[in-house]
């Protein structure tokens, strides 16, 4: 890596992956390569994006489905649990906090339902768009992410890309 700046956000953002694995030791964790793999099979798996409306608006790794990051167990798994049946169910937020605590709560009842496994992407979609990956929203491809809040946007190794932040930390 030639750039010092991606470097250290790519630095900060490992030491944050490795706290989020550290903190949720029950939820399987998978890296982005792993997923893009895995999402070229004939049934991919079940993608969910947890963050708030705003945050999924800007873009959001293609296939995603939005899921409100304080939805309750019954809830999620009335809405997800036969959709999952028989797939890999893949969770992500910015960097890993928010879509950990949810698949903790929910991946009992979603391997009850017959998922296969249920997993955290690592570094979530800041860790997605520091590696260069496809990103969308309701027009098609872009570049932009949504920083979350001036504190965890700085995560974001190509700064020039972030959406305008309305959350102060």
């Amino acid at each position: 890596m030639n750039d010092p700046a991606k470097a250290e956000h790519q630095g900060e953002l490992a030491r944050i992956e490795a706290q989020v694995q550290s903190d949720y030791t029950d939820v399987a964790t998978l890296s982005p390569a792993d997923y893009a793999r895995m999402r070229a099979v004939s049934r991919p798996a079940l993608l969910l994006d947890v963050r708030e409306a705003d945050e999924f608006a800007v873009s959001r790794i293609p296939g995603a489905v939005r899921v409100d990051p304080g939805i309750r167990t019954s809830k999620f798994l009335s809405e997800f649990a036969s959709i999952a049946s028989g797939r890999e169910v893949v969770f992500y937020c910015s960097v890993g906090v928010r879509s950990s605590k949810l698949a903790s709560r929910v991946q009992a009842g979603l391997k009850k339902s017959g998922a296969r496994t249920v997993y955290n992407l690592q570094g979530g979609i800041f860790r997605w768009h520091n590696d260069n990956r496809t990103l969308e929203d309701a027009a098609g491809e872009t570049d932009r992410v949504h920083p979350y809040s001036d504190y965890w946007g700085r995560l974001v190794s190509r700064q020039d890309l972030l959406a305008k932040s309305v959350r102060k930390m």
